[in-house]
């Protein structure tokens, strides 16, 4: 297992001359195509950017395109990671070798992916970087599965010369992990040669370098032909989409204090001390979206250290959330909150709080879920100095 940070290379200049029907003069790249209503190439670096070991990612796209690039694609995903765009070159093993110029001197090894691969999974390089002991690099890919045939190198051009053992063939895929240092070497050894290479690992296996295959059953198409690109879209469309969030928030009960419950005010003589509203549901569910979606917490966005957020309602908080998650094209499907507190009881109360809660996230009222619990005097919530609550927020692609 390796420790080090990594750089994921994504070569995506590619003319794109086999996707499109011949004798059309203007071309768009593939990578725009949307699959499950966004643009390959952005699924391909949202998937990549969760990776937790990834530092960054160099994306090669065609010269002359790098500020549309950012325009239209990178600003719309807000990553969080470091991404470079650069100018990509007239064949694949180009592209590759100007952004390996631009990794990062931290990062010991690069992953490189295919853009036009957009099924790629964030754990296919994780098993990657475990996987990474004892040799140069990892190639994923698949076992050659139908019968080949070698073809005569010589005559007539459809002679068979014999058929190859295909249990000792494998198709080689992306993502790929090496050793960023060796596949430098490569390129510079191999000089010119180098640039006709269709495959990273062959250009480190050219100078003598040790190879190792990861098996993967996963799809993993590349979209060559529109052909592609309908197949893999109804593979994305079979995939499991439901995002799942656990959000928790506990509140000291303080005198002088407003009890605000999912947006409702409940009669109390204590309510929960905090920098906002302090409504310890809306925080749940807020942090329950925030995790569905891979964006941290309800401190990174609303930190109690900025006097903005002073006093301030909490249904701001969560409506930000699914503004967020809406971006990524998420919406809230279902919530399950309990509340745990010993006084005062709810009662009816629970079925405001739910109706509210149903309007908040424009959900129908029998997909939200608000139960409470007594802790029969155990904890701080059991002795009625404390009020939490914990939520399961479950978002679905949005329509």
């Amino acid at each position: 297992m390796i420790k080090q940070p990594i750089s994921v290379i994504i070569p995506a200049a590619g003319e794109s001359q086999r996707f499109h029907p011949r004798g059309r003069e203007k071309r768009v790249s593939k990578i725009y195509s949307e699959l499950n209503g966004e643009p390959m190439i952005s699924r391909v670096i949202r998937v990549l950017s969760s990776v937790a070991q990834v530092r960054e990612l160099v994306i090669a796209v065609e010269p002359g395109s790098e500020v549309v690039f950012r325009r239209k694609i990178l600003n719309p995903l807000k990553s969080k990671k470091l991404i470079k765009v650069v100018s990509g070159g007239r064949s694949r093993a180009e592209s590759v070798w100007n952004g390996l110029k631009r990794v990062s001197k931290e990062c010991s090894y690069v992953c490189i992916h295919d853009a036009a691969r957009p099924l790629v999974k964030g754990e296919w390089v994780t098993q990657l970087a475990r996987r990474m002991n004892g040799c140069d690099g990892l190639v994923m890919g698949r076992r050659v599965i139908p019968t080949v045939k070698l073809l005569r190198a010589s005559g007539a051009g459809d002679d068979i010369d014999r058929t190859l053992d295909r249990s000792s063939l494998f198709e080689a895929e992306t993502p790929q992990l090496i050793k960023k240092e060796l596949l430098l070497k490569a390129y510079r050894t191999l000089g010119a040669g180098a640039f006709r290479a269709t495959d990273d690992s062959s250009l480190v296996e050219a100078i003598g370098g040790r190879i190792k295959a990861v098996i993967q059953p996963d799809s993993n198409v590349k979209v060559t032909t529109f052909q592609d690109l309908t197949a893999a879209r109804r593979l994305a469309s079979c995939e499991p989409t439901y995002c799942f969030g656990l959000g928790f928030d506990r509140h000291r009960l303080v005198p002088h204090r407003p009890f605000y419950l999912g947006g409702v005010r409940i009669q109390s003589r204590l309510g929960p001390l905090g920098h906002s509203d302090g409504d310890p549901l809306l925080h749940a569910i807020t942090d329950g979206v925030l995790g569905a979606i891979g964006a941290g917490d309800i401190g990174d966005f609303f930190p109690d250290t900025d006097r903005k957020w002073e006093r301030a309602r909490s249904v701001r908080f969560l409506k930000k959330a699914l503004e967020l998650a809406l971006k990524k094209g998420f919406r809230p499907a279902q919530v399950d909150a309990t509340i745990f507190l010993e006084r005062p009881k709810l009662g009816k109360t629970k079925r405001t709080v739910q109706f509210h809660l149903s309007q908040v996230l424009s959900l129908p009222i029998d997909k939200v879920s608000v139960k409470a619990k007594t802790l029969e005097g155990f904890g701080p919530e059991g002795s009625g100095i404390a009020v939490s609550c914990q939520a399961l927020v479950v978002l679905k692609p949005s329509e």
